[in-house]
């Protein structure tokens, strides 16, 4: 049985596998770009967006509130596994009917580049994107974080080795990468079944269907769905702006960039997956509140030494990593790069919140920052181009810091200073934790 190690074992379990996911992702970001160009993987972004968009609208926050109820345990294993499995089922299926409406409705508009075919295509890996986000989650509200970490690792790996070998290898182009996509949820989706059904012991019944624990579950997810949508639409409205006023070309370069930039907060994934059941189990405020300042003291520092050190390095990354055809995402990636490491440090926060039953102040904050994105989108786009996109995310993501933090301040009583500055007992931890690990290593 896997047990339930201290909260930086925890996390540095899941960084150890993060970071493999890294390199993974940097991976397939160079051999889409390289073999599909800039225009191609445009339009691979655009179309892959589409079901994401969906499932994040329609998920109604069970991925949340499972993480929630497992760690509490107020319902048992089988409530929970047969209704998630239900709803990611019935959920796939609205999904797909959307999004078959809402791609004729949009057949004459500005997206009409793109491949609709490939886009209706593209609908039928909601099955398998829902059912992945509905029973990892099992595992990381267990805190089974070996478990949780190899299933997101599986997806991208199962994505990547289909990229390889039908895109690199076969060279079968735009077809072969939607189609990989899709095979990267479908191998988690089989791992999570087959941990669940040998190691959990658990049966798939829809008689163990459960209304009570739905009806909880999206009553406390429902808040936490709001936010993370408003989240998706702060992340993603960029790049759709971007498709509608520049065309699929500006959508690769910036694209490129993005995803580049988003490896960065990788690290604060890592010990932000830990920290939301961490929090909904502990019992003691203080406890809360003294994880929760040290791991973001810790993390503000880490992240602008990473962000300053891609920002220097960020010409020789897509020197490597691409082609000169995507020479001006490394401009792009640096006007992200302010917003990507507050982004980051705020996640630790948000998670926190969540995790002690206020998900609602994550959405007023969430809200508030696709209104700003929007008009910033809109606004500095047609004049600016794609530094105009960047340049909002950037803004869009200063602002909803200082706005957590200042929430976050007020709701646990911890000054912002205790929060973001780093003490010289942190550095000896850290200083003893490094010389841990060179020993365990040796």
């Amino acid at each position: 049985m896997e047990t339930k190690n201290s909260f930086f074992s925890n996390s540095l379990i899941t960084l150890t596998r993060q970071l493999a996911s890294i390199v993974i992702g940097i991976t397939l970001i160079s051999v889409l770009g390289r073999t599909l160009g800039k225009d191609g993987y445009g339009e691979y972004t655009l179309i892959t967006y589409v079901p994401l968009m969906i499932m994040t609208f329609l998920n109604l926050g069970l991925n949340s509130s499972t993480i929630y109820f497992v760690s509490r345990e107020k319902y048992s294993l089988k409530e929970i596994f047969n209704t998630n499995v239900l709803m990611a089922l019935l959920l796939s299926l609205i999904g797909i009917i959307i999004g078959t409406v809402v791609m004729f409705l949009f057949k004459e508009s500005k997206f009409d580049e793109l491949n609709l075919s490939l886009l209706f295509a593209s609908l039928f890996a909601l099955p398998f994107m829902l059912g992945m986000i509905f029973l990892q989650t099992i595992f990381q509200g267990q805190q089974k974080f070996k478990t949780f970490n190899t299933a997101l690792l599986i997806q991208q790996l199962g994505t990547v080795v289909s990229v390889l070998i039908f895109v690199l290898l076969f060279d079968l182009g735009l077809e072969a990468a939607v189609f990989s996509f899709g095979i990267g949820y479908f191998c988690s989706v089989t791992y999570c079944l087959i941990i669940l059904f040998t190691v959990e012991k658990l049966q798939l019944s829809f008689r163990r269907f459960s209304k009570a624990y739905l009806k909880e579950s999206v009553t406390y997810g429902i808040k936490a769905h709001i936010s993370n949508v408003m989240t998706f639409l702060n992340y993603r409205l960029d790049i759709f702006f971007l498709g509608f006023f520049l065309g699929k070309g500006s959508v690769g370069i910036y694209s490129a960039a993005v995803n580049i930039g988003e490896r960065l907060s990788i690290f604060s994934q890592s010990i932000s997956s830990v920290l939301l059941p961490r929090i909904s189990s502990s019992k003691e405020t203080m406890d809360r509140n003294r994880i929760t300042a040290l791991v973001t003291r810790i993390m503000t520092l880490f992240m602008i030494l990473l962000g300053v050190a891609v920002f220097i390095l960020s010409d020789f990354i897509f020197d490597v990593i691409l082609n000169s055809e995507y020479e001006s995402s490394s401009l792009m990636l640096q006007l992200l790069i302010p917003g990507i490491v507050v982004l980051a440090v705020e996640k630790l926060l948000s998670n926190d919140l969540a995790g002690r039953g206020k998900p609602e102040l994550n959405m007023y904050v969430s809200i508030f920052n696709v209104v700003l994105n929007v008009i910033l989108n809109l606004v500095l786009i047609p004049s600016m181009g794609i530094k105009g996109a960047a340049i909002a995310s950037s803004i869009t993501y200063i602002l909803s810091f200082m706005i957590k933090v200042i929430i976050y301040s007020r709701e646990t009583k911890v000054k912002p200073f205790e929060l973001l500055v780093i003490r010289k007992s942190d550095v000896l931890l850290l200083s003893s934790t490094a010389k841990k690990l060179a020993k365990s290593f040796m």
